[in-house]
């Protein structure tokens, strides 16, 4: 299958990286798209220092159609989304709009109308995974996700699972509908448009969405995505949550059975799901995290300080602590996922990966920044692939 190689910001050794290493990843990558074992098409961006010193991919975008992977092609990042949605949310923190410890009652009224120990879980408890309702309630189906009014429902009707704050569980989908309530009850905007506005215009970042226009030209870039079941490394897997995702394709999707995963459908791509339904590449994944990686700050655009984001990726939870969806331990920051990035990687390396394999992080002790957007991980032996990739960034990094 064709690949690609983009030409770096600048030369890999001027800020400090060993190029041959740089090498061994866009080999590594060229290789599994050749074999098509692991996946079909798929980016990877690199950056240190806030330059971007790695830029490639290749493969089929979308496999029926043999649409191939160019450089403008945009993907479904999935939970990589929640990443974004965590820096919104930190922005809004440190401009004093609301505090991680107040409750959501604060700036949700209704949010615990129909179960009433809902009225002391704090934003903090969305934000680490430690509300206690991770799934549900049944009816409320990826066709509802482009419903807001459906969804502030459903949040207000989902049971609990256990006392908040009791125990760690990954909220697949329901970090990303609180999420988004809120920051447009706090600030007056969605997710999507507070980002657009906020992070990826002034840090002149493109093709990177959390709802995508009504644009056909947008919409045909998009690669589909194939998630074949029991690929995760974990045991959770689809089943366990709300996707309308049957063992034969429905009728009305003969035609396209692609459109039988609902993330390949238009209209989940205009949805606001700040938990999954961002669309990017991996260039521009990649820059955000590029900021990150240097304390919040980029070519002269400061998105958060330093010590607000220090605060954001401090632990949570305890050590060790098994989250009760994923069934492994987690160690979660307010929105972040820390550490578990590839050998060298330690608690102050942070990001957050996604269901079919897309990955975004940031190492601020190198400065390091890592995206990595694919349209599904066909095999569970992906994962340890994937850790190998990043451990090799690591291992670029000479100082």
């Amino acid at each position: 299958m064709a690949t690609w190689r983009l030409d770096p910001d600048v030369d890999p050794g001027s800020v400090g990286v060993d190029g041959a290493k740089l090498d061994e990843l866009a080999t590594s990558l060229f290789t599994a798209i050749d074999e098509g074992a692991l996946l079909h098409g798929a980016q990877l961006a690199v950056y240190r220092n806030g330059k971007r010193i790695l830029d490639v991919g290749g493969g089929v975008a979308r496999v029926r159609t043999e649409v191939a992977v160019t450089p403008e092609t945009m993907f479904v990042i999935f939970s990589s989304t929640k990443g974004v949605a965590a820096l919104a949310m930190l922005m809004l923190y440190e401009r004093g709009k609301f505090h991680y410890d107040e409750p959501v009652v604060t700036y949700w009224p209704s949010f615990d109308s129909v179960v009433p120990e809902k009225r002391m879980i704090t934003i903090r408890q969305i934000m680490g995974h430690r509300a206690g309702f991770p799934f549900g309630p049944e009816w409320l189906t990826a066709q509802h996700w482009p419903d807001r009014e459906a969804l502030r429902r459903g949040m207000e009707e989902v049971p609990l699972r256990w006392k908040p704050g009791e125990k760690n569980g990954y909220h697949p989908m329901n970090f990303g509908h609180v999420v988004n309530e809120l920051i447009e009850r706090i600030d007056g905007r969605d997710c999507g448009r507070f980002l657009a506005e906020e992070v990826l215009a002034p840090l002149d970042v493109r093709d990177f969405y959390v709802g995508l226009p009504d644009d056909e030209a947008l919409e045909a870039r998009v690669a589909w995505c194939y998630n074949p079941p029991g690929v995760m490394p974990i045991a959770w897997d689809r089943s366990a949550s709300p996707v309308d995702i049957t063992a034969e394709t429905p009728d009305q999707y003969k035609e396209t059975p692609e459109l039988a995963e609902p993330f390949n459908r238009p209209e989940i791509h205009q949805a606001v799901l700040p938990a999954g339904g961002g669309i990017a590449t991996a260039r521009a994944l990649g820059r955000v995290y590029a900021a990150l990686a240097l304390g919040g700050e980029l070519d002269g655009v400061r998105l958060v300080r330093k010590e607000s984001l220090d605060h954001a990726t401090t632990p949570t939870n305890r050590s060790g602590e098994v989250d009760e969806t994923i069934t492994l331990p987690m160690r979660w920051g307010t929105g972040w996922h820390m550490g578990a990035y590839g050998r060298g990687s330690s608690l102050r390396t942070f990001g957050h990966g996604g269901m079919g394999g897309q990955v975004g992080f940031a190492d601020s002790d190198r400065g390091l920044a890592y995206a990595f957007v694919t349209n599904g991980a066909l095999k569970r032996e992906y994962w340890q692939w994937q850790f190998e990739l990043q451990s090799l960034a690591f291992d670029a990094c000479r100082d």
